[in-house]
């Protein structure tokens, strides 16, 4: 709001807090084994450019692309139709919050290829649940993950692969777990509520 001038008022941001998908798991998530699921929560519109993602799999035989997100038969189609040969993709077309940290949970990363984005709800709900992320290079994907995500060109489906492949490192796996999670902290409702007082006293 500042950058393009649409306000002169002070700007304060009071950013969402995850809900704690791991009441929904009986075990903590084991970072021992190298990740071979790639998570996608979000909409199919055209700038998520869930495309990359797909296209991103031809480097990556040995992961299973999860497209968690209802979607209409004629999206599906569309991109279905763009998944290279051999790649593993499985559209769910919407999933419980329950199955939502269930698939998390099972040698996973938090994936993300759009082009723009408000926040990114489900990048936090993965660093809070202790899940390592491969977004693509936004300005609010820094702020909101930091070194909780490795990142690449929104439009380089190689790029998002080998950064992926990166996490097969289990020391780079959990340098960006640990670091993902003590960031990720900042987000909590208490926070947020103080936040807002604040801003309302200074009305």
């Amino acid at each position: 709001m500042l950058k393009n001038h649409l306000t002169n008022r002070p700007v304060v941001v009071i950013p969402n807090a995850p809900q704690d998908l791991s009441d929904h798991l009986k075990k903590p998530i084991d970072l021992t084994e190298p990740p071979r699921n790639l998570i996608y929560m979000g909409s199919f519109m055209r700038y998520k450019n869930v495309e990359a993602l797909i296209a991103g799999m031809e480097f990556l035989p040995e992961y299973t692309l999860h497209l968690l997100s209802r979607i209409t038969p004629k999206r599906k189609a569309e991109l279905t139709a763009r998944i290279p040969k051999g790649a593993k993709v499985v559209f769910h077309s919407g999933v419980s919050d329950e199955k939502y940290a269930q698939l998390l949970a099972d040698r996973a990363i938090m994936v993300s290829g759009s082009r723009d984005e408000g926040y990114g709800l489900p990048l936090v709900e993965a660093l809070k649940l202790g899940v390592p992320a491969v977004v693509s290079d936004l300005p609010i994907f820094h702020e909101v993950a930091g070194d909780g995500a490795l990142y690449f060109p929104c439009n380089n489906p190689q790029m998002f692969a080998e950064e992926v492949k990166t996490l097969d490192d289990q020391a780079v796996r959990e340098y960006v777990v640990e670091n993902g999670t003590a960031h990720i902290e900042q987000f909590n409702w208490k926070q947020s509520a103080q936040t807002l007082l604040d801003a309302a006293h200074k009305l």
